[in-house]
């Protein structure tokens, strides 16, 4: 399947890439991107919510042509960022652009273009070339200089508290008021209990990875926290994996990080082996292939959540856990504390937090939305 993915896409002389429009249509019509001889080549295509079986031969050719193309992404993207390194002799590059959220190509190019650190922004998109050319336009066409920016995500609209509090009590759940050091307490015991935490601290993130202020956390030990978050929180295919947040001091000793490895994983933007000594112990956010989409935190990007793993790493002897985006399944991440709190309402999180507020749900409320669920 790799030849054949390998005939959509050619390397340019001037260091960039073409495809054969022969296989397309998206440039002439709205109906559909792809060709009649694309469909020739990799066969039917699947419908949207058509499930991949591999056990059978439609399954099987369905998940060859994800994996081809994947492949074939990584080489191309590791090709030219190695004629880029070669052309220019810099150290660092910036990558942006929708395809920077490849965090397996991401670490491929960290390992093999001679680049020695990556620099993805939180929330990479389509301005990506927008922005990269405003940028060349600033330094060489107009004299720009360096400016300090802040390096965090958290850029959004900041969580009020007191909105939890005052929808939790109308609605006769229990809520708590607590110091810090409590809620840090609290939170690490019903984390090391088992239980799943949404997570609501100051300002939201400016992108599609939830890194800490907009957070659904559990326990990252078992897979079968990974199928419960699946299936009673998330809403979605039992396959869908998570990933791992882990202070940056300790991030080594439980992830294989290659150097600059640290500083692609602040904004969760690539991914590492497991080290295969812990890979039983974080089975919740281990890959199949042994990896995992890392983030490594700093105390002084998120410092509420980092008190909070090294509270849990002294309950468990691991400080890790389990870190994914506060929505379900074809929802934007939460954003405002009133937003959170629906999502906690109606999905399996256990306690819901947004300093000095811890709400949880009272036994009545459970077992009536747990008929809901049903």
């Amino acid at each position: 399947m790799i030849d054949s993915v390998r005939k959509l896409i050619r390397r340019t002389p001037d260091g960039a890439f073409a495809l054969d429009m022969d296989y397309f249509e998206y440039h002439t019509t709205a109906e559909r991107s792809y060709s009649s001889k694309f469909v020739d080549l990799f066969g039917r295509p699947r419908q949207q919510y058509e499930p991949i079986d591999v056990d059978t031969p439609d399954g099987r050719r369905f998940a060859d042509c994800a994996a081809s193309v994947q492949k074939v992404l990584e080489d191309t993207l590791v090709d030219i960022a190695r004629a880029l390194q070669r052309e220019t002799g810099l150290k660092d590059l910036c990558f942006g652009g929708g395809v920077a959220l490849n965090g397996v190509a991401n670490a491929r190019v960290l390992a093999e273009s001679g680049f020695e650190r990556i620099f993805v922004p939180p929330a990479p998109g389509d301005a990506g070339c927008a922005l990269g050319a405003a940028l060349y336009a600033d330094r060489f066409y107009l004299g720009g200089r360096d400016r300090d920016v802040p390096d965090h995500p958290f850029l959004g609209p900041a969580v009020d508290p007191h909105e939890l509090a005052r929808a939790a009590r109308e609605d006769g759940q229990h809520v708590e008021e607590l110091g810090e050091q409590a809620l840090i307490d609290r939170t690490a015991d019903a984390l090391a209990e088992g239980r799943i935490v949404g997570w609501m601290d100051g300002a939201s993130e400016f992108g599609p990875r939830a890194l800490g202020h907009r957070s659904i956390l559990a326990a990252p030990h078992t897979r079968e926290m990974r199928d419960r978050l699946n299936r009673d929180v998330k809403n979605r295919e039992e396959f869908r994996p998570f990933a791992p947040v882990a202070p940056i001091e300790a991030a080594d000793r439980y992830f294989e990080l290659p150097p600059g490895g640290a500083r692609l994983g602040r904004f969760m933007s690539g991914v590492f082996p497991v080290r295969h000594e812990w890979r039983d112990k974080l089975a919740g956010i281990t890959h199949v292939d042994g990896s995992a989409r890392l983030q490594t935190l700093e105390r002084d990007m998120a410092p509420r959540l980092h008190a909070l793993l090294e509270a849990y790493g002294r309950r468990t002897g691991v400080p890790v856990l389990l870190n994914t985006s506060f929505n379900v399944a074809g929802e934007p991440i939460v954003n405002r504390a009133v937003e959170g709190y629906l999502t906690f309402r109606r999905c399996g999180i256990d306690a819901l937090v947004a300093a000095p507020f811890v709400v949880t749900k009272n036994a009545s409320k459970r077992a009536t939305l747990a008929e809901g669920m049903q």
